[in-house]
């Protein structure tokens, strides 16, 4: 059988390894670097132009429905 893959777990583990890789760092380093890390990136350069209308984000039902 196959052992599952536990997403919380890597993430978690994934969370605590950048901020261990940023310690020390700015905000305005924090920004900059995950900048860096996105520039040439195909699904980054593909979503990064889109959009999303403010209705869309009315998830809440605060606005009629």
């Amino acid at each position: 059988m196959i052992e599952g893959f536990d997403a919380v777990a890597w993430m978690r583990q994934r969370r605590a390894q950048i901020d261990k890789e940023d310690e020390g760092l700015t905000w305005k380093d924090k920004s900059e670097k995950t900048h860096r890390l996105l520039q040439g990136d195909p699904l980054w350069e593909y979503l990064r132009g889109r959009l999303v209308e403010p209705q869309a984000l009315d998830l809440l039902g605060k606005g009629g429905r």
